[in-house]
Protein backbone atom coordinates (compact mmCIF):
# COMPACT_ATOMS: atom_id res chain seq x y z
CA UNK A 1 0.00 0.00 0.00
CA UNK A 2 1.11 3.21 -0.59
CA UNK A 3 1.12 5.60 2.50
CA UNK A 4 -0.36 8.84 2.87
CA UNK A 5 -0.44 10.66 5.86
CA UNK A 6 -2.94 13.33 6.32
CA UNK A 7 -4.01 15.95 8.53
CA UNK A 8 -6.41 17.20 10.36
CA UNK A 9 -7.33 21.00 12.14
CA UNK A 10 -10.19 23.32 13.19
CA UNK A 11 -11.49 25.89 11.03
CA UNK A 12 -11.09 29.76 10.18
CA UNK A 13 -13.02 31.77 8.09
CA UNK A 14 -12.37 34.74 5.64
CA UNK A 15 -13.09 36.23 2.61
CA UNK A 16 -12.28 35.78 -1.20
CA UNK A 17 -13.10 34.41 -4.46
CA UNK A 18 -11.89 31.27 -5.40
CA UNK A 19 -10.94 31.21 -9.78
CA UNK A 20 -11.37 27.57 -10.44
CA UNK A 21 -14.20 26.69 -12.28
CA UNK A 22 -16.48 24.25 -10.91
CA UNK A 23 -18.31 21.25 -11.38
CA UNK A 24 -20.36 18.66 -9.29
CA UNK A 25 -21.57 15.24 -8.51
CA UNK A 26 -24.05 13.21 -5.51
CA UNK A 27 -24.45 13.52 -1.23
CA UNK A 28 -22.24 12.51 1.13
CA UNK A 29 -23.45 12.35 4.94
CA UNK A 30 -23.34 15.40 7.09
CA UNK A 31 -20.04 15.40 9.25
CA UNK A 32 -21.58 17.41 11.81
CA UNK A 33 -21.12 21.08 13.17
CA UNK A 34 -18.32 22.72 12.62
CA UNK A 35 -15.61 23.50 14.79
CA UNK A 36 -14.52 26.37 17.23
CA UNK A 37 -11.29 28.01 16.62
CA UNK A 38 -8.92 28.55 13.64
CA UNK A 39 -6.86 26.30 11.11
CA UNK A 40 -3.49 26.88 10.04
CA UNK A 41 -2.65 23.23 9.12
CA UNK A 42 -4.44 20.82 6.89
CA UNK A 43 -3.09 18.08 5.32
CA UNK A 44 -1.16 14.85 5.72
CA UNK A 45 2.56 14.38 7.51
CA UNK A 46 5.19 13.39 4.05
CA UNK A 47 8.86 12.18 3.61
CA UNK A 48 10.66 15.86 3.83
CA UNK A 49 14.03 14.77 3.98
CA UNK A 50 14.57 11.98 1.24
CA UNK A 51 14.49 8.63 2.93
CA UNK A 52 10.93 7.34 2.90
CA UNK A 53 9.68 8.09 6.61
CA UNK A 54 6.78 10.39 7.06
CA UNK A 55 8.45 13.94 9.09
CA UNK A 56 6.81 15.89 10.80
CA UNK A 57 6.59 19.92 9.71
CA UNK A 58 5.96 22.99 12.83
CA UNK A 59 5.71 26.65 12.81
CA UNK A 60 7.37 28.53 15.95
CA UNK A 61 5.46 31.53 15.59
CA UNK A 62 7.73 33.56 17.85
CA UNK A 63 11.22 32.76 16.24
CA UNK A 64 12.63 34.57 12.91
CA UNK A 65 9.30 35.99 12.10
CA UNK A 66 7.98 32.47 11.83
CA UNK A 67 10.17 29.49 11.77
CA UNK A 68 9.37 26.29 9.98
CA UNK A 69 10.70 23.07 11.40
CA UNK A 70 11.03 19.81 9.90
CA UNK A 71 11.41 16.96 12.66
CA UNK A 72 12.75 13.85 10.34
CA UNK A 73 10.89 10.58 11.49
CA UNK A 74 12.97 7.64 12.79
CA UNK A 75 10.58 5.28 11.31
CA UNK A 76 10.60 4.03 15.17
CA UNK A 77 7.60 4.15 18.23
CA UNK A 78 10.06 4.59 20.77
CA UNK A 79 9.30 7.29 22.70
CA UNK A 80 11.06 10.12 23.36
CA UNK A 81 13.17 9.09 20.34
CA UNK A 82 10.70 8.97 17.95
CA UNK A 83 11.42 12.28 15.94
CA UNK A 84 15.30 13.21 16.28
CA UNK A 85 16.86 16.60 16.11
CA UNK A 86 14.87 19.15 14.40
CA UNK A 87 16.27 21.33 11.16
CA UNK A 88 14.67 24.77 10.58
CA UNK A 89 13.94 25.36 6.84
CA UNK A 90 12.05 28.44 6.52
CA UNK A 91 11.93 31.90 8.36
CA UNK A 92 8.77 34.50 8.03
CA UNK A 93 6.31 32.13 7.63
CA UNK A 94 4.06 34.30 9.97
CA UNK A 95 2.27 35.51 6.96
CA UNK A 96 1.02 32.57 6.09
CA UNK A 97 -2.59 31.35 7.83
CA UNK A 98 -2.62 28.00 6.40
CA UNK A 99 0.57 25.45 5.62
CA UNK A 100 0.63 21.95 4.46
CA UNK A 101 2.98 19.24 2.60
CA UNK A 102 1.78 17.41 -0.45
CA UNK A 103 3.09 15.53 -3.80
CA UNK A 104 2.51 18.67 -5.70
CA UNK A 105 5.48 18.11 -8.26
CA UNK A 106 7.32 14.83 -9.60
CA UNK A 107 6.69 11.99 -11.42
CA UNK A 108 3.02 9.82 -10.89
CA UNK A 109 4.22 7.01 -8.83
CA UNK A 110 1.59 4.75 -7.44
CA UNK A 111 3.52 3.28 -4.53
CA UNK A 112 6.19 5.47 -2.74
CA UNK A 113 9.75 4.75 -2.95
CA UNK A 114 12.59 6.05 -0.72
CA UNK A 115 13.92 7.58 -4.17
CA UNK A 116 10.61 9.28 -4.69
CA UNK A 117 11.49 12.90 -4.97
CA UNK A 118 10.07 14.37 -1.14
CA UNK A 119 6.72 16.15 -0.60
CA UNK A 120 6.34 20.16 -1.50
CA UNK A 121 5.30 22.93 1.11
CA UNK A 122 1.82 24.37 0.52
CA UNK A 123 0.97 27.79 1.37
CA UNK A 124 -1.95 30.22 1.88
CA UNK A 125 -1.06 33.96 2.04
CA UNK A 126 -2.92 35.72 4.95
CA UNK A 127 -3.47 38.94 3.14
CA UNK A 128 -5.07 37.86 -0.19
CA UNK A 129 -5.69 34.52 0.16
CA UNK A 130 -3.05 33.17 -2.52
CA UNK A 131 -2.32 30.09 -2.55
CA UNK A 132 1.59 28.93 -3.24
CA UNK A 133 3.93 25.54 -3.12
CA UNK A 134 7.36 25.35 -2.45
CA UNK A 135 9.04 22.54 -5.13
CA UNK A 136 11.18 20.64 -2.41
CA UNK A 137 14.63 20.53 -3.28
CA UNK A 138 15.16 16.77 -3.05
CA UNK A 139 17.27 16.99 0.08
CA UNK A 140 16.58 18.38 3.19
CA UNK A 141 19.38 21.40 2.94
CA UNK A 142 18.31 24.24 5.86
CA UNK A 143 17.09 26.93 4.32
CA UNK A 144 17.56 25.73 1.12
CA UNK A 145 14.83 22.50 1.45
CA UNK A 146 12.59 24.52 -0.79
CA UNK A 147 12.93 26.02 -3.87
CA UNK A 148 10.87 29.70 -4.72
CA UNK A 149 7.20 29.98 -4.25
CA UNK A 150 4.80 28.60 -7.14
CA UNK A 151 1.49 30.47 -7.37
CA UNK A 152 -1.34 28.35 -7.68
CA UNK A 153 -4.35 30.08 -7.11
CA UNK A 154 -6.20 32.94 -5.20
CA UNK A 155 -8.68 34.46 -2.83
CA UNK A 156 -8.43 31.00 -0.90
CA UNK A 157 -9.75 32.65 1.94
CA UNK A 158 -13.03 32.05 0.96
CA UNK A 159 -12.55 28.48 2.70
CA UNK A 160 -13.49 27.79 6.00
CA UNK A 161 -10.99 24.40 6.00
CA UNK A 162 -8.78 23.04 3.89
CA UNK A 163 -6.29 19.68 3.68
CA UNK A 164 -4.28 17.25 0.93
CA UNK A 165 -4.79 14.30 -0.24
CA UNK A 166 -5.14 11.99 -3.60
CA UNK A 167 -8.47 11.50 -3.62
CA UNK A 168 -8.29 10.84 -7.10
CA UNK A 169 -5.96 8.30 -6.92
CA UNK A 170 -3.55 9.33 -9.43
CA UNK A 171 -0.24 9.66 -7.67
CA UNK A 172 -0.63 13.65 -6.87
CA UNK A 173 -2.22 15.37 -4.14
CA UNK A 174 -5.25 16.89 -4.34
CA UNK A 175 -6.86 19.71 -2.36
CA UNK A 176 -10.21 19.08 -0.60
CA UNK A 177 -11.87 22.11 1.05
CA UNK A 178 -15.54 23.37 3.00
CA UNK A 179 -16.83 26.76 1.61
CA UNK A 180 -18.67 29.01 3.60
CA UNK A 181 -21.89 27.25 2.74
CA UNK A 182 -20.26 23.83 4.02
CA UNK A 183 -20.11 22.43 0.75
CA UNK A 184 -17.15 20.02 0.52
CA UNK A 185 -15.31 20.21 -2.58
CA UNK A 186 -11.87 18.55 -4.43
CA UNK A 187 -9.51 20.76 -6.67
CA UNK A 188 -8.02 17.55 -8.42
CA UNK A 189 -4.25 18.03 -9.51
CA UNK A 190 -3.74 17.77 -13.18
CA UNK A 191 -0.44 15.72 -13.03
CA UNK A 192 1.91 18.95 -13.56
CA UNK A 193 2.67 21.67 -11.42
CA UNK A 194 1.36 24.60 -13.68
CA UNK A 195 0.89 27.77 -12.09
CA UNK A 196 -3.08 28.51 -11.84
CA UNK A 197 -3.70 26.01 -14.28
CA UNK A 198 -2.15 23.27 -11.22
CA UNK A 199 -5.53 22.41 -10.05
CA UNK A 200 -9.04 20.87 -12.28
CA UNK A 201 -12.14 22.22 -12.11
CA UNK A 202 -13.87 21.44 -8.56
CA UNK A 203 -15.95 18.40 -8.12
CA UNK A 204 -18.31 18.48 -4.85
CA UNK A 205 -17.86 15.55 -2.90
CA UNK A 206 -20.46 16.22 0.17
CA UNK A 207 -22.05 18.90 2.17
CA UNK A 208 -21.45 19.20 5.46
CA UNK A 209 -19.06 21.18 8.68
CA UNK A 210 -15.63 19.88 9.56
CA UNK A 211 -15.17 18.92 12.77
CA UNK A 212 -11.69 18.24 13.17
CA UNK A 213 -10.93 16.29 10.00
CA UNK A 214 -8.82 13.92 8.75
CA UNK A 215 -8.38 11.95 5.20
CA UNK A 216 -6.10 8.62 6.53
CA UNK A 217 -5.04 5.54 4.46
CA UNK A 218 -6.84 2.89 6.97
CA UNK A 219 -9.14 1.13 5.06
CA UNK A 220 -7.98 1.14 1.49
CA UNK A 221 -5.41 2.29 -0.80
CA UNK A 222 -6.84 5.65 -1.17
CA UNK A 223 -7.36 8.26 1.62
CA UNK A 224 -10.85 7.60 3.95
CA UNK A 225 -12.69 10.45 5.20
CA UNK A 226 -12.68 10.72 8.86
CA UNK A 227 -13.56 13.60 11.69
CA UNK A 228 -12.38 13.82 15.16
CA UNK A 229 -15.05 16.41 17.42
CA UNK A 230 -13.93 18.96 19.55
CA UNK A 231 -16.86 18.88 21.16
CA UNK A 232 -17.37 15.19 21.84
CA UNK A 233 -13.58 14.02 21.87
CA UNK A 234 -14.70 10.58 19.85
CA UNK A 235 -13.14 10.36 16.03
CA UNK A 236 -15.10 8.16 13.40
CA UNK A 237 -14.17 7.42 9.55
CA UNK A 238 -15.92 6.41 6.69
CA UNK A 239 -13.60 4.28 3.90
CA UNK A 240 -13.02 5.58 0.56
CA UNK A 241 -14.92 3.71 -2.63
CA UNK A 242 -11.54 2.99 -4.43
CA UNK A 243 -13.20 5.21 -6.90
CA UNK A 244 -13.45 8.65 -7.48
CA UNK A 245 -16.81 9.69 -8.07
CA UNK A 246 -18.08 12.89 -7.02
CA UNK A 247 -20.58 12.44 -3.51
CA UNK A 248 -20.19 8.37 -4.05
CA UNK A 249 -15.96 8.84 -3.47
CA UNK A 250 -16.97 7.56 0.07
CA UNK A 251 -19.33 4.72 1.21
CA UNK A 252 -21.52 4.63 4.39
CA UNK A 253 -19.79 1.87 5.96
CA UNK A 254 -18.55 4.55 8.82
CA UNK A 255 -16.82 3.20 12.41
CA UNK A 256 -15.59 4.77 15.41
CA UNK A 257 -12.42 4.84 15.46
CA UNK A 258 -12.02 6.15 18.90
CA UNK A 259 -14.63 6.88 21.67
CA UNK A 260 -16.01 9.89 23.27
CA UNK A 261 -13.71 11.64 24.95
CA UNK A 262 -10.52 10.64 23.46
CA UNK A 263 -9.77 13.86 21.71
CA UNK A 264 -11.87 16.21 23.31
CA UNK A 265 -11.26 20.18 23.44
CA UNK A 266 -9.99 19.87 27.08
CA UNK A 267 -7.38 17.55 26.82
CA UNK A 268 -6.35 18.16 23.27
CA UNK A 269 -5.12 21.22 21.41
CA UNK A 270 -3.77 19.61 18.04
CA UNK A 271 -4.60 16.48 16.45
CA UNK A 272 -3.23 15.13 13.17
CA UNK A 273 -2.14 12.04 11.79
CA UNK A 274 1.72 10.52 10.82
CA UNK A 275 2.43 6.93 10.48
CA UNK A 276 5.33 7.41 12.78
CA UNK A 277 6.09 3.35 13.07
CA UNK A 278 6.19 3.48 9.21
CA UNK A 279 4.02 0.41 9.03
CA UNK A 280 1.91 2.12 5.80
CA UNK A 281 -0.87 3.10 8.49
CA UNK A 282 -1.31 6.34 9.75
CA UNK A 283 -1.26 6.91 13.35
CA UNK A 284 -3.01 9.49 15.43
CA UNK A 285 -1.09 12.49 16.90
CA UNK A 286 -1.88 14.12 20.12
CA UNK A 287 -1.08 17.66 21.94
CA UNK A 288 -2.34 18.06 24.91
CA UNK A 289 -2.85 21.91 26.32
CA UNK A 290 0.24 21.55 28.28
CA UNK A 291 2.73 21.01 25.30
CA UNK A 292 3.13 16.53 25.65
CA UNK A 293 2.78 15.29 22.78
CA UNK A 294 1.28 11.78 22.13
CA UNK A 295 0.96 8.85 19.33
CA UNK A 296 -2.13 6.73 19.15
CA UNK A 297 -0.70 3.54 17.10
CA UNK A 298 -3.41 2.58 15.30
CA UNK A 299 -4.10 -1.65 15.32
CA UNK A 300 -6.10 -2.00 11.92
CA UNK A 301 -9.50 -1.37 10.93
CA UNK A 302 -11.22 -4.41 12.23
CA UNK A 303 -9.14 -4.30 15.39
CA UNK A 304 -10.64 -3.44 19.05
CA UNK A 305 -9.82 -0.87 19.96
CA UNK A 306 -8.67 0.47 16.67
CA UNK A 307 -5.59 2.51 18.70
CA UNK A 308 -3.54 1.63 20.97
CA UNK A 309 -2.48 3.20 24.43
CA UNK A 310 -1.17 6.62 23.51
CA UNK A 311 2.93 6.92 23.82
CA UNK A 312 4.53 10.46 24.41
CA UNK A 313 6.88 11.27 22.02
CA UNK A 314 7.49 15.08 22.87
CA UNK A 315 6.73 18.01 25.21
CA UNK A 316 7.12 21.74 25.16
CA UNK A 317 4.90 21.52 21.75
CA UNK A 318 2.88 24.60 22.67
CA UNK A 319 5.18 26.67 21.14
CA UNK A 320 4.39 26.00 18.25
CA UNK A 321 1.15 27.10 16.13
CA UNK A 322 0.54 24.10 13.67
CA UNK A 323 2.42 20.66 12.97
CA UNK A 324 1.63 18.82 10.08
Amino acid sequence: MRARWIVASAIVLGAGLLTVPTSSAAPAADMGAAAIGDQRAGTHSHDLTGDGIPDLLSRQPGVNGGSLWVYPGSGKLQGMATFPARTEVRRDFNGYNWVGVAEMTGETEEYETVSEQPADLVARRTTDGALFVFPHSGQLNGLSTFGNPVQIGRGWNSQGWITLADVTADGFDDVVTIDGQDVRWVYPHKGTLDGQSTLKARVKLGVGRSLWELRPNWSRENPDQAAASIATGDLYACPHTNTFDGEATYDGNCKTVAPVPTFAKPTTSWISLIDADADGNEDVLKREPDGDLFIYRFNGWNSNPMLAAPIQVGRGWNSMDLIT
